[in-house]
């Protein structure tokens, strides 16, 4: 296959669950930081809405991380399944890990970094997490007794531990009262994509 390229940042929830995915399915992507000057000039035209991932493939270009993610499943035939109806729930828990579980953490991320801890909004951070753990309630019940969110690793998985990496990485843990997503999540770190495509200043020592 010919090299894949990917404009990414790596604390970034959307690259980092293409990340995964790559590692997932085995195939290496060049990636390349997408906040240096010289690279700008390459990227930014490719993308019309300015931000990254920015995956290229040949003369496939994509800047959606959903669509990367559909992509990378439609040339491996893996992440997501092949039955119609299963590959419904996946996708819908993939779009949740992008427009409802990332609206808290969001809030706690953007106040704690690059700033003192003593100059934290308190009530921000508060805030935040109690809209996140409010928001995963959805998750541990639609979990069930499965390993996974499909039958197989899927998509979904890749969203939500990119999401619960960052989550961890800055204080905000899986409350004791979702067992199964805890569970879940420590299974997740445990494989060897977590380790491999995790932000280097997040390479926190509770991977098991």
């Amino acid at each position: 296959m010919a090299d894949i390229i990917l404009y990414n940042k790596p604390e970034c929830p959307f690259c980092w669950k293409v990340r995964i995915a790559l590692n997932e399915i085995g195939l290496y992507a060049n990636l390349v930081d997408s906040n240096a000057p010289e690279t700008r000039l390459v990227w930014e035209p490719l993308n019309p809405k300015k931000t990254v991932p920015v995956f290229v493939h040949n003369e496939v270009i994509i800047y959606e991380s959903n669509v990367i993610l559909e992509y990378l499943s439609d040339i491996t035939g893996e992440l997501i399944p092949s039955i119609a109806r299963d590959r419904v729930f996946p996708r819908l828990i993939n779009s949740y890990s992008d427009t409802v579980i990332g609206v808290g953490l969001k809030e706690v991320i953007f106040e704690k970094r690059s700033k003192d801890e003593g100059s934290w909004d308190l009530n921000r951070i508060q805030a935040g997490t109690k809209t996140f753990w409010e928001s995963i309630l959805y998750l541990e019940n639609a979990l069930g007794d499965g390993d996974f969110f499909a039958e197989e690793y899927s998509i979904a998985e890749c969203a939500l531990t990119a999401r619960f990496g960052l989550a961890e990485a800055y204080g905000v843990a899986i409350p004791d009262q979702f067992p199964k997503l805890r569970n879940w999540y420590s299974r997740m770190k445990k494989r060897p994509s977590f380790r491999a495509t995790a932000p280097e200043n997040l390479l926190f020592e509770r991977t098991n």
